[in-house]
């Protein structure tokens, strides 16, 4: 995945309720962390790299990444 991939955003419907959430990817590891044992980082890494493939886990396009 490329840092200039950009994705569609579906139109909002005043109907459905938004399941758009922003959290920093420190959050989603430590969340995954904690729900797996300590010894465990290659299972969260495997997980977070899936969701990033997958579309479920999306950079923000107006947000610099820090280096």
């Amino acid at each position: 995945m490329q840092r200039a991939d950009t994705y569609p955003t579906p139109e909002r419907s005043p109907k459905v309720a938004s399941t758009r959430v922003t959290t920093t990817l420190y959050d989603v590891l430590a969340a995954l962390q904690s729900l797996v044992e300590l010894e465990a980082d290659d299972v969260v890494v495997a997980i977070v790299a899936a969701w990033l493939r997958a579309g479920r886990l999306r950079w923000l396009e107006d947000v610099p990444i820090a280096a």
